[in-house]
Parts: C-alpha cells; structure tokens; sequence
C-alpha cells in the first residue's frame, strides 16, 4: 500500500491521518493533505520545484517542523503545491514541492491555516508501516 491521506473534524480545527510504507512517504501524505486543504491540488500545475527541510529530535517534531514548512511555502511565499516527494533518514526531511506561483485566476484559496498543533500528534510505526495524525489550527 502507498501513501494516503484524510481529513477528520475536530471541533473548530481540522485534523490530517496518514498511513504509509516510509516515514518520507508519511510526511509526504501529510504534507500534501494540507497543501490541498488550502488550495486543491487539482487547481496547481508542478511547474516549478521549490526545496524543503526540517530536522528534529524525533518524529511527531519533525513532522511539525516539516509542515510549517510546506504551509510557509503556500502562505507567505504564495507557491501553492501540486505534490511533494521527499527523502527521509533519522529525524530528518529533504524534499521538494512540485508546483506553481499563486495565480488569483486559477488558484481558489479555500482555508487559512492558522498553525500546525502538537495537540493530539501522532507520528508512529506500527507493524512495519508508519501513521500519523496532526490537528491543524484553522
């Protein structure tokens, strides 16, 4: 199985799970569940690629730090996000965004993500195959 990702309610916020065979995978899933929260990733062409990388001490920070990455990508930089692939080792995240500039005429912005909480995080690997779930700040 590959990479997946869904959404679930969660009073005012919304959370992301994600189940994948790598911990890359995992944070790839992650990562383009909230892209395509903010803005669908139907709407975006992988233009353009734009690097990304976090480093942490374990999994649920890095996964954090990885996704304020991808969000400050989409919300301050204005690059909105068709894909991500990235490579991961012991708590560490390379990657890239594959995707475009904002365009008004083309990009509806749907959401504003306020921040990615550690309330409820959870990045583990079970019986060989890495989940997650992080509640987002709407």
């Amino acid at each position: 199985m590959a990479k997946q990702c869904c959404t679930f309610e969660h009073t005012a916020d919304l959370g992301l799970s994600a189940r994948a065979d790598s911990l890359a995978e995992l944070l790839e899933a992650l990562g383009e569940g909230l892209a395509a929260e903010i803005c669908p990733s139907e709407q975006v062409r992988p233009a353009q690629v734009r690097e990304a990388e976090a480093r942490s001490e374990d999994g649920e920070a890095l996964a954090v730090d990885f996704l304020v990455e991808v969000m400050n990508a989409i919300q301050v930089d204005r690059f909105m996000v068709h894909h991500i692939s990235a490579q991961a080792g012991e708590w560490h995240v390379r990657a890239e965004l594959h995707g475009e500039p904002y365009d008004a005429d083309r990009h509806a912005i749907d959401r504003e993500v306020k921040a990615v909480t550690y309330h409820a995080l959870r990045i583990e690997r079970v019986e060989g195959r890495w989940q997650g779930e992080v509640i987002l700040d709407l």
